[in-house]
């Protein structure tokens, strides 16, 4: 009796089959050996890292950073504006006088500002540009 099997007759095969081997068992696994100074049990490949203990070297957690500190910090001081503050509010206010030039605005920023010479000229011209 010759019987034709077919492609229809075998078992479809799927990604989701388990596998009939048994399951892995705790072997014990080569470990190297701990170094002289090492402190702690020896972790191995099948011990699972949450049933070693720790040691907490900092002893910090769930704490704020600031009880840490010695000292607490003074209250900061506000700072001072900058230079390019200074002559913006120097240009705003001698814009709005008639007749001035650009050197005297840019005089008021050496003398206010404490800008040098060149370094007002610079600003005079970034001010201008932004403020218009």
């Amino acid at each position: 009796m010759n019987v034709k099997t077919t492609a229809t007759d075998l078992p479809k095969a799927t990604t989701d089959q388990k596998s009939t081997a048994p399951a892995a068992t705790n072997t014990p696994q080569a470990v190297a050996p701990a170094s002289p100074g090492a402190v702690g049990p020896i972790k191995n490949v099948s011990t699972p890292i949450s049933s070693t203990a720790t040691t907490d070297t900092t002893a910090n957690e769930g704490k704020s950073d600031a009880s840490n500190s010695p000292a607490v910090k003074a209250e900061k001081k506000p700072k001072a504006p900058t230079k390019m503050v200074m002559a913006s509010a120097i240009y705003l206010r001698m814009s709005k006088q008639k007749d001035v030039t650009r050197k005297q605005i840019v005089e008021q920023f050496v003398t206010e500002a404490k800008l040098s010479a060149a370094g007002a000229s610079t600003y005079y011209q970034l001010i201008k540009a932004k403020l218009g």
